[in-house]
């Protein structure tokens, strides 16, 4: 068995320059955190009921009405307000644009969905500025497939927007909140959706622009996609993009799950997005009897980019996660990829006592935090690639794994119960390859651990690295079943590592193993940080000038 000690890292890079070079400080505390997590509950997003009497108008549209029902024929904007305990639907022709702007309108329905859109060329549902509206599925929850029943609260059969500046505010107790069978986006709005399963799912797409999110799932994933296949532009389907924006997503399952790519950049609006992931029971809204499998933050079947904005993740699986294989409908496979080239990634990867598959893993011991065995912060099946960006790892079971690590830059932080670093074997030949950046990881002194560890090679030429571990050949700071190799850059290790030497480099003399903070500097950069652990010895492998 593994004794697994726990360690909180957090830290803080901050880079200054000057004359004499650039400062890099890594401040922060570590030590041992006992007990449950606490779960977490937003509530900042509310709406007010309309309780007035419900109108629905237009200028350049038609509709009728039948008793509580609501039927829009063609193209056009539509205006709703008040309140109807009925619904909406849009039959209109396979080329129309609809436009459906709440103005203050709360919709409830029993029996169906209370927005149904059944045909139309795309639709627009517009939550408008200074107003509150409400969508209430009030259905049992689905337990049998029914093809008269729409998915969601809101539900359609074609390209779907939500948008607006008022505040939109969706409760599915069925299945699905906002649910179509197309492309779904979002962009400007206040928007809060508490689902049954899915919050947000659009079949073959979604695309988060700009605005406030607030997805809730009591029983199923925060955001998802489904379908694989080639849209007429020559893309496959399934990728989920946020561009701008702030969502919080709080899942019972996986926060978001999409069936290809998931990508974080900064978009038309010019604003970096900011995400943040509670899953499993890190979200106080899971159900007690959720029967989900997967609790990962963010989990692709091909490739995961995060390029700019900020994702903070509390999962209770895996926190990045790509998969490597799989089928899809556009006969390609999925390549099990993740790369980080900018903005910032923060995560916390652990779950409650008595969810692992057993033994003594994580914080706190038998009592307290564990984290899930195999539960990584940044998992790809196949490659990952860190090229710019701050990653935060504050805990995990191993902070980083892939067949293939490359890091070329970037700041890396990594606090891990198992192994900080591990290039595990699959598609190729496991290396992990270090050409730039900084990369700090740490993990307990005793045990069964490795601070970095390859099943095949390591080899480095760049970059600055700092690894802690045992100081033992079984437990290392640094390992690898072939070589470890350095030509170029600088490699601290604190604990063992059986390490070979080229080109310039030499071996320095240096003693930064005590517990308690340290300097070293690198050609005039200084490096500041913290051990929370005492470690047996201090290597120091550069082709530069250190002190």
């Amino acid at each position: 068995m593994k004794k697994i000690v726990s360690i909180i890292l957090s830290i803080m890079m901050i880079a200054t320059l000057s004359a004499c070079g650039t400062a890099v400080t890594d401040s922060g505390t570590s030590g041992t955190v006992s007990g449950e997590a606490e779960a977490v509950v937003d509530q900042n997003i509310s709406a007010q009921e309309a309780t007035g009497t419900f109108e629905m108008t237009t200028e350049d549209g038609t509709f009728s009405n039948s008793g509580n029902i609501y039927t829009v024929t063609s193209a056009g904007t539509y205006t709703a307000t008040g309140l109807l305990e009925g619904q909406i639907v849009i039959s209109a022709g396979e080329d129309d644009e609809v436009v459906l702007e709440l103005s203050g309108a709360t919709i409830k329905n029993g029996t169906d969905s209370p927005i149904k859109v059944l045909s139309a060329g795309d639709v627009d549902i517009s939550a408008k500025k200074g107003t509150e509206n409400v969508v209430n599925d009030t259905r049992s929850a689905k337990t049998t497939d029914d093809a008269d029943q729409g998915e969601g609260a809101i539900y359609a059969n074609c390209d779907l927007k939500i948008k607006g500046s008022g505040t939109l505010v969706v409760n599915a107790s069925y299945n699905n909140g906002i649910h179509t069978t197309k492309d779904l986006t979002v962009q400007k709005l206040s928007l809060k959706v508490n689902a049954y399963s899915n919050a947000l799912k659009g079949n073959d797409s979604i695309s988060v622009i700009s605005g406030t999110i607030v997805a809730i799932s009591t029983n199923g994933d925060g955001l998802k996609t489904e379908n694989t296949d080639v849209n007429k532009n020559g893309v496959t389907r399934g990728n989920i993009t946020v561009s701008g924006g702030t969502v919080t997503v709080y899942a019972a399952g996986d926060g978001i799950q999409a069936a290809h790519n998931f990508e974080m950049t900064t978009g038309e609006e010019g604003t970096a997005p900011t995400v943040t992931v509670y899953t499993g029971s890190y979200s106080g809204y899971t159900a007690s009897g959720a029967s989900t499998t997967s609790y990962k933050g963010v989990k692709v079947q091909n490739e995961l980019n995060i390029k700019d904005g900020t994702i903070t993740l509390q999962t209770y699986d895996d926190g990045l996660h790509a998969d490597y294989g799989t089928s899809f409908d556009d006969g390609t496979k999925g390549q099990g990829t993740i790369n980080v080239s900018g903005g910032a990634v923060n995560m916390n990867v652990y779950a409650p006592e008595n969810k692992t598959a057993g033994g003594r893993q994580g914080p706190g011991g038998w009592g307290g935090q564990q984290s899930v065995i195999g539960a990584d912060a940044i998992h790809a099946d196949n490659v990952l690639n860190i090229s710019g960006g701050v990653i935060n790892i504050d805990s995990a079971y191993e902070g980083l794994e892939a067949n293939v690590i490359n890091v070329s830059g970037g700041k890396t932080t990594v606090a891990a119960n198992d192994d900080g670093v591990n290039a595990t074997k699959g598609n190729s030949t496991a290396l992990i390859n270090v050409t730039g950046g900084y990369l700090d990881v740490t993990v307990s002194p005793s045990g069964d651990t490795d601070g970095i560890d390859s099943n095949g090679t390591y080899q480095q030429t760049g970059g600055v690295v700092i690894t802690r571990g045992p100081n033992s050949d079984m437990s290392a700071a640094i390992d690898a079943d072939g070589s470890v190799s350095i030509s170029g850059g600088t490699l601290i290790v604190l604990g063992y590592g059986r390490v070979s030497t080229s080109g310039n480099v030499k071996t320095v003399s240096l003693s930064l193993h005590s517990s308690g903070s340290h300097t070293v500097t690198v050609d005039g950069t200084s490096y500041t940080f913290t051990n929370a652990y005492s470690y047996g010895a201090t290597t120091c492998y550069s082709d530069a000038t250190v002190s």
